[in-house]
């Protein structure tokens, strides 16, 4: 596990890609949270304000603390297999499904505030639970 000085430490627990994370996710056999942290200039900020307001929301960090795995990778460092599914291109944020890690929901971080944003990963995570 990394922690990323530059983000909020307080509230998730993100994992990086690795074997360890790999082998977590395998076990656990539920959909992951990824969250790209990319620098583009024109969705960096967007991403910032979504990554800051995630701690905040204690439904979230609940369920990214015990129930699901939060996945954040670098965009210089995704893994061929993301990347080739969309991963820092057509999408920055994404729960994945546990089978094969592709997206089942994106969420655009620019279609309103960051704490709307969140709310809506929340539940979408929240909705999940009924069938994983």
């Amino acid at each position: 596990m990394t922690t990323y000085p530059d983000f909020p430490k307080d509230g998730i627990l993100w994992h990086e890609w690795n074997d360890e994370t790999i082998r977590l996710i395998e076990e656990r056999d539920r959909p992951v949270l990824l969250f790209v942290a990319n620098p583009d200039p024109a969705i960096a900020p967007f991403l910032k304000g979504v990554l800051r307001a995630m701690p905040l929301n204690e439904k979230l960090s609940d369920l990214l603390h015990g129930y699901y795995i939060a996945l954040m990778v670098q965009a210089g460092s995704i893994p061929e297999y993301l990347e080739e599914l969309g991963a820092g291109s057509r999408y920055n944020i994404a729960i994945l499904s546990p089978a094969g890690l592709t997206p089942m929901v994106t969420i655009d971080p620019m279609e309103g505030r960051p704490e709307e944003i969140v709310e809506t990963i929340t539940k979408v995570l929240h909705k999940l639970q009924e069938i994983y």
